[in-house]
């Protein structure tokens, strides 16, 4: 279940759970009832995954719904007010084999935190409206955020934002004042929605959206506030969705570079490395040089060179270096670990507790007798050394075939 959240300062991307999830109201616990609901709660699924606000009718999609309990994983009941709610959980590997087939894309589960704030004129008043206190309003952006999967926050409203954001700033969609304001809260990505309603009785929108300085304007318009709200939002989720989702890329296409500094030991090596192969677009991350501190690695992905660069700023694990425009377009990246923060310390190893023996299959013998060819006085030649028994030449990974 998807509950918006109000936003506490130093707020980052977040991960979304269950997003292969589908969740229903039922009367009984029978297969019968549950069954009828494989196919709705798949395409659901594949909504939510793929970041399109509808799914491509086709004759393959049409197949594959009436096998949905294919895709199934498991199932669970929870004891709601009037009987049950049932939760369908699905394979994510199927489900992105699946979305793969439809030439859909996959929206991994790390996504931008979305700031709302809303400045609003019903003829009566106009005010900034803080949206945890309007029942309907909140039902809206709850509904998109549980369709969409889209993590959606609300600034607490208190003395602080309101004298940071005066409501004559927000009317006009000042970008400045916008940014200033949310910056006390530091998220991905701020939207600021100026509803007002005619007399007629229409409800007219504009909305701007700030994306790590990039701005965005749009408008919109419905016979209410709360469908201009969920109107405004899944815009917002369709401009996310086309910056961070991802198309598989050939398997044969040609690697990236990737060059790290402040890499002192084999245990920072590894778990870079690792951070980065448990990147859903890296489909794979070897090493091509180790000289010093620096580490220059052979980076295989899916998408965009720039859709990667994103997802390392949304996880702020590891630092650029160098302007990301230029790097970007050289097809290398600049990056090195903090000095001070130690970020990665709260990333797992793999195999972490099962020996460095487990661990050693990101290098092979041979690289790492080049890498204390290269330099003497590596302080990570030196742990590569030590432990030569963790390093097999047959372990070597291999690009993608």
């Amino acid at each position: 279940m998807f509950c918006v959240a109000l936003l506490s300062p130093l707020s980052h991307a977040v991960k979304v759970e269950n997003l292969y999830r589908a969740s229903f109201p039922v009367a009984d616990q029978t297969p019968e009832s549950r069954d009828k609901l494989a196919a709705t709660g798949l395409s659901r699924v594949i909504v939510r995954a793929s970041g399109a606000r509808e799914i491509p009718d086709s004759e393959q999609l049409r197949s594959v719904l009436a096998q949905a309990n294919r895709y199934m994983q498991q199932f669970s009941y929870e004891n709601a007010e009037e009987g049950y709610v049932v939760n369908l959980d699905y394979a994510k590997s199927a489900v992105d084999t699946l979305l793969r087939k439809l030439d859909l894309p996959i929206w991994p589960d790390k996504r931008p935190q979305v700031l709302l704030w809303l400045a609003q004129d019903d003829f009566q008043q106009r005010q900034m409206v803080n949206v945890a206190e309007q029942e309907l309003l909140l039902e809206a952006v709850q509904q998109v955020e549980a369709e969409r999967a889209l993590p959606i926050s609300l600034p607490v409203m208190d003395l602080d934002d309101r004298l940071a954001f005066p409501l004559a700033q927000a009317w006009s969609l000042n970008e400045q004042s916008l940014m200033a304001a949310s910056s006390r809260y530091q998220s991905d990505v701020a939207v600021l929605g100026r509803l007002s309603i005619t007399g007629s009785g229409q409800w007219l929108a504009s909305w701007l959206l700030a994306d790590r300085g990039k701005l965005q304007l749009f408008d919109g318009r419905a016979a209410s506030a709360e469908e201009l709200v969920q109107d405004g939002l899944s815009q917002v989720a369709d401009y996310l969705a086309a910056q961070h989702a991802i198309i598989a890329s050939p398997v044969d296409s040609k690697p990236h570079y990737m060059q790290l500094d402040n890499i002192a030991n084999f245990k920072s090596y590894r778990k870079v490395l690792d951070y980065l192969n448990s990147l859903a677009m890296v489909r794979h991350a070897e090493p091509d040089l180790v000289l010093g501190e620096q580490l220059r690695l052979r980076l295989f992905i899916d998408g965009q060179l720039q859709q990667l660069v994103d997802a390392i700023a949304l996880d702020k694990v590891l630092q650029a270096n160098q302007a990301i425009g230029e790097a970007s377009q050289q097809g290398v990246l600049y990056y090195q670990l903090p000095q001070i923060d130690n970020v990665l310390q709260a990333l797992p190893l793999q195999g972490e507790g099962s020996g460095l023996a487990e661990e050693g299959a990101s290098l092979n013998q041979g690289s790492a007798e080049q890498v204390i060819r290269t330099d003497a006085s590596s302080p990570i030649r030196a742990d590569l050394k030590s432990e030569a028994t963790a390093i097999d030449a047959s372990q070597r990974p291999k690009p993608p075939q």
